[in-house]
C-alpha cells in the first residue's frame, strides 16, 4: 500500500512538472479557468447584489471541476495512451491504479490550488469562509472523483488528446449552463429544472453552496449526496467499460 502511494505521488509530481514547464498546458489547465472565474465573479459584483455575488462565487468551486479534472485529464490520458506511455508504465513497477491515480492526483492538485484562489477571493469580496468546511470538502472531493472517472471514460472514445478535450465539451456545457453553477435553477424553465436536478454537476454545486453559505446539517443534503454517489458509481462503470490501455490508432 505504501509503495502504491509512492508511485501515485511520483507520477502526480511528473504530471505537475509537465504542466508547469509547458506554457500551453499551464495556460489551459491553470490560468484560463481562473481568468474565466474572475470575469464571472467581477461581472456579478459590478451588476448584482450580495446574494448574486455569493451565488456566483460558491458556484465557481464546482465550475472549476470541468477544467483540470475533466477536460485536461481526458487529454492527458488519451495522448499518453496513443504515445504508448501508459503501456510502458504498465510494464513497470507501478500498478494500473497508481498510474491512473497519479494523473488524477495531479489534476486534483491543480483544482485545489484554483479553489484556494477562489476561497481567497471569497474572503476579500465579503462572501466569507464556509460555515461547514467539511461538507464543502466532501462535495469537492466527490466531484473530483466523479469528473476524473468521466475523463477516463471519454478518453476511450478519442484517438488524440485534442479530440478527447473536444469530446468533453458537451459535459462541460451541460455542467456550466444547466446546473446551478452560474444560473439559479429557478431561472430555468420547469422542464429544464427537472433535467438539471439529475445532472452530475448539480449535487456537487448544491452541497458546496449549502456547506459554504448555509447553516445546514448533513441530513439536509442527503438527497444531493445520494445523487452524487450514484453518479460516481455510474462514472466508475463507464470508466471500467470504455477506458483503453492500447492505442486506438494502428
Amino acid at each position: 500500500m505504501k509503495t502504491e502511494l509512492k508511485h501515485t505521488a511520483r507520477l502526480a509530481r511528473v504530471d505537475l512538472t509537465l504542466i508547469v514547464r509547458n506554457r500551453s498546458a499551464l495556460t489551459n489547465a491553470v490560468l484560463m479557468p481562473l481568468l474565466v472565474t474572475a470575469f464571472l465573479i467581477f461581472s456579478v459584483r459590478e451588476q448584482g447584489g450580495k446574494e448574486e455575488l455569493d451565488y456566483m462565487v460558491t458556484g465557481q468551486f464546482a465550475a472549476l471541476l470541468v477544467y483540470a479534472p475533466l477536460v485536461n485529464l481526458a487529454g492527458f490520458y488519451t495522448s499518453r495512451r496513443e504515445e504508448l506511455v501508459l503501456k510502458r508504465l504498465l510494464g513497470g513497477p507501478a500498478s494500473a491504479l497508481a498510474i491512473l491515480g497519479g494523473s488524477a492526483l495531479g489534476a486534483a492538485v491543480v483544482y485545489l490550488v484554483q479553489a484556494l484562489a477562489v476561497g481567497v477571493a471569497a474572503v476579500a469580496l465579503g462572501v466569507g469562509l464556509p460555515t461547514n468546511p467539511l461538507l464543502v470538502l466532501v462535495a469537492a472531493l466527490g466531484g473530483l472523483v466523479l469528473f476524473s472517472l468521466l475523463s477516463m471514460a471519454v478518453s476511450g472514445f478519442s484517438s488524440s488528446g485534442e479530440l478527447a478535450q473536444l469530446a468533453t465539451v458537451p459535459v462541460m456545457l451541460l455542467s456550466l449552463i444547466l446546473s446551478p453553477v452560474i444560473v439559479p435553477l429557478d431561472a430555468l424553465p420547469e422542464q429544464l429544472q427537472r433535467i438539471s436536478e439529475f445532472l452530475p454537476m448539480t449535487p456537487v454545486a448544491e452541497v458546496i453552496r449549502a456547506g459554504y453559505l448555509g447553516d445546514v446539517v448533513w441530513s439536509e443534503t442527503l438527497r444531493s449526496l445520494a445523487v452524487l454517489a450514484v453518479w460516481v458509481g455510474v462514472a466508475a462503470e463507464l470508466a471500467r467499460r470504455y477506458f483503453r490501455w492500447d492505442p486506438r490508432r494502428g
